[in-house]
């Protein structure tokens, strides 16, 4: 059995293998963030030291209303337009500014606590040190996310992580930093869930699979038994397939299933990025195929802009879709365009959803402001896709496949074995 592989990191990817953690004092994104905290405090003693002396903080604000392009060497949606920045200062021009100073101060104070202490924090961790100052979970976000632009890193140099979504299961092995070696095939994430009517009862939930880990606890994954990668749009049809130990008894060979139930975090976004980057065995005593990554997403707007997410990277995360985006990924469906009633053998043409005004919208502002699916843009298919769903006005989902004969899971079979 040849030693499963060890993640190596290209320079400025952070905190994807023990050498670039938080809590290394030589890691570049945490150094940045070092030099930006304490430049700021000197800055803001040196003003209060003047009489008339007026401490101010400068962020850089994420806008969508900036024009994006995607980037030639690496293929990720960038910003192209500088990203407009605030200042905001004490004791400020109005009481708004002056709390807006003193909550970035707070959880600047924090961000540097948390690195020197060597802890990480979520941001649900940060809010609830002042909920009542804070005023909501939003304003946090916000901030921490404006401070991560402002420096140019992710959250992970701020020690800033959010709560897991994502959830994966496959018949391959993850090592953590600790050298604790997690099996995702047989790994089941179990919750209490508690019933407010009937306390003291609960429900025990037993989920197969397991939360998506955060790549900077990943030591070393062992992927040499997949054949395959199958990114789900939806968390039901992923519990389906999970139940039915779709990962291991798929036609074309075993698999890896994960989903980041609907739009992906950060968390789900980076894993997938660190799956398609697995390198072959140090030992070379086995063949290395990278396994090919596929998306089942909703034949809808929606399902084309989660895809695309994966693929290119958010505009909200522009300044580290370089680390987030999977370019490698492939369409599997569904197509609205390719399914009719007729061919699925279901009855009626219930199958097939009008577009709401809604689905229109997004699909006009996705033709018409994003790159990704522009007229000379790197996913023809995609635009004509979109292009078609506004014409016949109707979009398709996933649990249509559920009727059909065989079930959702002779479609994929027949899907897969064609590509892998």
């Amino acid at each position: 059995m040849s030693e499963a592989p060890t993640l190596s990191t290209p320079p400025n990817v952070p905190c994807q293998s023990t050498n670039t953690c938080p809590g290394n004092e030589n890691g570049i994104p945490e150094d940045k963030v070092r030099n930006f905290v304490s430049q700021l405090l000197d800055s803001l003693i040196d003003e209060l030291m003047r009489v008339d002396g007026c401490p101010s903080i400068t962020l850089k604000r994420r806008s969508n209303h900036s024009h994006f392009s995607l980037n030639p060497e690496t293929g990720a949606l960038q910003r192209d337009t500088t990203e407009p920045s605030c200042t905001y200062s004490w004791p400020g021009k109005t009481a708004q500014e002056a709390w807006r100073f003193a909550v970035l101060l707070r959880i600047l104070g924090h961000i540097s606590e948390a690195i020197r202490g060597d802890f990480i924090s979520s941001k649900r961790d940060i809010y609830y040190l002042d909920p009542v100052y804070f005023g909501s979970q939003s304003v946090v976000d916000r901030c921490i996310d404006d401070i991560a632009c402002t420096i140019g890193v992710d959250r992970t140099a701020l020690h800033v992580a959010a709560a897991a979504k994502g959830v994966v299961v496959g018949t391959f092995n993850v090592t953590l930093n600790d050298d604790f070696m997690i099996d995702v095939a047989v790994h089941a994430e179990v919750s209490l869930l508690l019933l407010p009517d009937s306390f003291p009862f609960v429900i025990l939930t037993c989920i197969q699979g397991m939360l998506v880990p955060r790549v900077e606890t990943v030591k070393k994954i062992d992927t040499s038994t997949i054949r395959w990668i199958l990114v789900i749009e939806k968390e039901a049809t992923f519990h389906r397939l999970a139940t039915v130990n779709y990962h291991t008894t798929s036609a074309a060979g075993s698999g890896i299933l994960i989903t980041g139930k609907g739009y992906p975090d950060i968390s789900t976004r980076a894993f997938l990025h660190l799956l398609s980057r697995v390198p072959p065995s140090a030992s070379g005593a086995l063949p290395f195929r990278q396994p090919p990554i596929f998306m089942l997403v909703d034949g809808d707007p929606d399902g084309m802009a989660i895809m695309s997410t994966y693929k290119y990277g958010s505009r909200a995360q522009a300044h580290d879709n370089t680390n987030l985006a999977v370019h490698n990924v492939q369409w599997l469906g569904l197509q609205a365009s390719e399914l009719v009633p007729s061919s699925l053998e279901i009855q009626g043409d219930d199958a097939l959803i009008p577009l709401t005004s809604r689905d229109r919208k997004k699909a006009q502002d996705m033709l018409g402001r994003s790159p990704v699916f522009a007229e000379d843009g790197p996913e023809p298919a995609w635009r004509w896709e979109l292009q078609h769903m506004l014409m016949t006005n109707v979009k398709a989902e996933i649990e249509m496949l559920y009727e059909r004969e065989g079930g959702i899971e002779t479609w994929l079979d027949h899907k897969l074995q064609t590509l892998v």
